[in-house]
């Protein structure tokens, strides 16, 4: 049987980290050592405790003190305001886990996001995106949207070995945790026309198509289409594509012009044209403010 560890937080400030040492406030006075000497401290989610020197508390800064942490600050990039969480591992062997709470969360979505993108079904994919939104606090389809966008940025276009899609859905050899993302971005619909219908599990059907063959999986290069659309793209006359960066935002098929639902690259365009909207509007209402001066 375990028992849960006590863990109390304190806050970064600016003159503390200057000194490279943490303040322990005097109703954490018990946990601690009653006279100056060292203590083990293991830093974050590392295991080896490395041993630091205590102040016991005094009367006349009111507060005990942990010296000898300007490395870890350092390393960790600790800025004023940060919560650092301090564990009592073990009292009696004056052991204390002392933990950036920013940094040992990054390295816990990190590691989540690494599984998630091993996945190898949808359904342990499914359980990836699950676990990434409960540790990041955001709604799946935030979530698809905010990894996308961050593959895209980090990830390169690279070639793609040819796979011979199955009879029952086409995905063309996506890796799982990109066709959830996906759909969980685009609900399923198709970018194009938004159709999607709902399958005999209850999830929509959507295909994944590779806008040039010969590159991978870099979401810049796949669109999310219902058959008809995806049957179009590869055998229909496509001309005339449209592309904002490296985002393709409209088609001309067998002479139509097509617009194609980019959330990546919308949101930020929409947001760009308002500012630029407003910074008119706003010089109009100056030069009329000028005119009535005069």
């Amino acid at each position: 049987m375990t028992t849960l560890k006590e863990r109390f937080t304190i806050r970064a400030s600016s003159s503390r980290l200057e000194k490279g040492l943490i303040a322990i406030p005097q109703r954490y006075n018990d946990h601690f050592p009653r006279e100056r000497g060292p203590i083990q401290i293991v830093f974050d989610d590392e295991r080896d405790a490395k041993p630091l020197t205590f102040h016991p508390f005094d009367r006349v800064v009111k507060e005990s003190r942990i010296f000898g942490l300007g490395h870890w600050f350092s390393n960790r990039g600790v800025r004023e305001g940060d919560q650092i969480s301090i564990t009592l591992e073990d009292p009696n062997r004056r052991v204390y886990r002392i933990a950036l709470d920013r940094y040992v969360r990054e390295r816990e979505e990190q590691r989540a996001r690494v599984k998630l993108h091993a996945a190898k079904t949808d359904s342990e994919a499914e359980q990836g995106v699950d676990a990434l939104s409960r540790m990041t606090k955001k709604g799946p389809r935030a979530l698809a949207h905010d990894e996308l966008a961050r593959i895209a940025q980090e990830s390169a276009r690279r070639p793609r070995p040819k796979i011979d899609p199955g009879p029952a859905e086409r995905h063309e050899g996506v890796p799982a945790a990109i066709r959830v993302l996906l759909r969980e971005l685009h609900g399923g619909k198709c970018q194009l026309c938004s159709f999607t219908f709902e399958k005999r599990n209850g999830e929509p059907y959507f295909e994944v198509h590779h806008l040039d063959p010969e590159i991978g999986h870099h979401p810049t290069n796949l669109l999310v289409l219902c058959p008809n659309c995806h049957a179009q793209f590869e055998h229909a006359t496509v001309t005339e594509f449209r592309w904002v960066a490296n985002w393709l935002v409209g088609v001309t098929i067998n002479g139509r012009r097509l617009g194609i639902r980019q959330p990546l690259v919308h949101d930020p365009v929409k947001r760009t044209l308002l500012t630029l909207v407003i910074l008119v509007l706003a010089a109009r209402v100056k030069r009329l403010v000028a005119r009535h001066d005069r």
